[in-house]
């Protein structure tokens, strides 16, 4: 029987930080082409796109697609292992994330001749990737495709597992990480999957939790994740976007599994709706939650965003 780690084969890169002096950020690279950037979300490192298991890793089908795809841990993620960390104060805010995948597109550009880069984020990472081409990629990104968007919609379940239980109106006093354990992700998972439904291929869950503890900390139980995601999550949940999308002119692509909670229906089409770029599509899979692209309809969507992609990315 075969172990994920028999289809664990990225090619690893590390850079250094341009905002931390000593930190080293970790890219997984496959295949040659125009290049495109994925930003991970709140609780997977840059392994989800690149999960070890052959029907669901999103690097080697955008490899296959022809594109020299990237993703990027931020730090405290995976293989980026944090500089100093406060024990008490939320490690890796929005705005280190940014730094972060400034310093990644950078290299990235650097190495294809100073191309501009395709630009893909999921969960927290669609508000990280979108301030960056608002900020400091503007002129950067030739287009974005956003997964699982968040934007600024309150969300009533998100709002309650964020808030401290004795003041609802601030969030939960948290630590710089937290720990995340394979009975963890299966809990929110199969909370999203109606019964019955076969959305989910047991090997992939084995596969993605199994790797992620790996990077982390080979033999643990669990898999440890930065916090400062959070701060960000508090305010998109109670309805206080973080950037204005009426200022991405960029071509721009939003596309969320029609089960998911996190990135609503509502939210997402209030984001499409004051979106600036005049290029933009709005897609909405059916028989996928917030995880879609470790699920069995995984090829439709990154069918969506390289379809998307291609074009854009290819003339820049």
């Amino acid at each position: 029987m075969s172990d994920w780690r028999d289809f664990d084969r990225s090619t690893r890169h590390d850079i250094p930080s341009s905002q931390s002096p000593g930190l080293r950020l970790a890219l997984r690279r496959r295949g040659e082409g125009p290049p495109v950037l994925f930003v991970h979300g709140a609780t997977f490192s840059g392994r989800v796109f690149d999960i070890p298991h052959p029907r669901v890793n999103w690097l080697e089908a955008a490899a296959q697609a022809g594109f020299a795809a990237y993703a990027l841990d931020i730090r405290g993620f995976g293989l980026s292992r944090p500089d100093t960390a406060d024990a008490d104060t939320p490690y890796a805010t929005g705005a280190d994330a940014i730094a972060d995948i400034a310093d990644a597109a950078a290299w990235i550009s650097a190495c294809h001749g100073d191309a501009r880069i395709g630009l893909v984020g999921w969960s927290w990472g669609s508000v990280t990737a979108a301030r960056y081409a608002l900020g400091p990629g503007r002129g950067r990104v030739a287009a974005l495709a956003l997964h699982a968007p968040i934007f600024g919609t309150y969300n009533a379940a998100w709002h309650a597992f964020l808030a401290d239980p004795d003041d609802p109106t601030r969030p939960r006093p948290r630590g710089a990480f937290r720990e995340v354990t394979p009975q963890d992700v299966r809990a929110r998972w199969d909370a999203q999957i109606p019964a019955g439904a076969l959305w989910r291929e047991e090997a992939v869950l084995d596969a993605l939790v199994g790797a992620s503890i790996a990077d982390d900390t080979p033999g643990a139980d669990a898999f440890r994740v930065p916090n400062g995601a959070l701060l960000d999550l508090w305010e998109c949940f109670n309805a206080r976007p973080l950037y204005d999308p009426a200022d991405l002119a960029c071509p721009t692509l939003l596309v969320r599994g029609a089960a998911d909670p996190t990135s609503t229906r509502a939210d997402a089409l209030a984001l499409f709706d004051r979106l600036g770029a005049a290029d933009r599509s709005h897609v909405e899979i059916a028989g996928g939650t917030h995880f879609l692209n470790a699920e069995i309809r995984a090829d439709t969507l990154f069918e969506a965003v390289h379809g998307f992609l291609r074009p854009r990315v290819r003339g820049c």
